[in-house]
């Protein structure tokens, strides 16, 4: 008996953004469910050098500039941060936590902590309205953090 050899890595993207506008849509109308964006964030730090998953790296960035977007904050600025952690500060991480699931953790807590700091860097540039720092932040981490350690 032959068997079917079938090649998943075209359907994953496809899949992946109809999965994500899905979850968007659910999470932007129930507003305490976190729009995952810490996860998201530990997975692009994590895979961003792996060339087999460039096309959901795109689609998790376009998530996260779509999410930002949504939720009121200054467009691109994750990505910002995402340049500024990944170019500074990845690398000492990994060099002086030694605990997996301890790194995960401070990641996702730097990517809000950050996000939030950004956030208010370019608004005191642009003397826009300065982001609320309230309650959703720490569900959203606390969230993440809970999940990220379940899976």
């Amino acid at each position: 008996m032959q068997r079917s050899i079938v090649n998943y890595q075209p359907v994953t993207p496809i899949v992946l953004i109809f999965g994500l506008i899905i979850y968007e849509s659910i999470a932007s109308i129930y507003v305490f469910i976190t729009p995952l964006s810490g996860l998201i964030f530990l997975y692009l730090v994590t895979h961003i050098k792996d060339k087999e998953k460039i096309n959901i790296n795109i689609i998790l960035f376009l998530y996260i500039t779509y999410v930002e977007f949504d939720r009121g904050l200054i467009v691109f600025s994750s990505l910002i941060l995402f340049l500024i952690y990944y170019e500074f500060i990845h690398r000492e991480l990994i060099n002086s936590i030694g605990c997996k699931n301890c790194l995960k953790v401070v990641i996702i807590a730097i990517y809000y902590l950050g996000i939030y700091a950004v956030n208010l860097i370019i608004s005191l540039i642009f003397d826009i309205s300065l982001p609320v720092l309230d309650i959703t932040y720490i569900i959203y981490l606390m969230t993440d953090v809970i999940l990220v350690l379940a899976l």
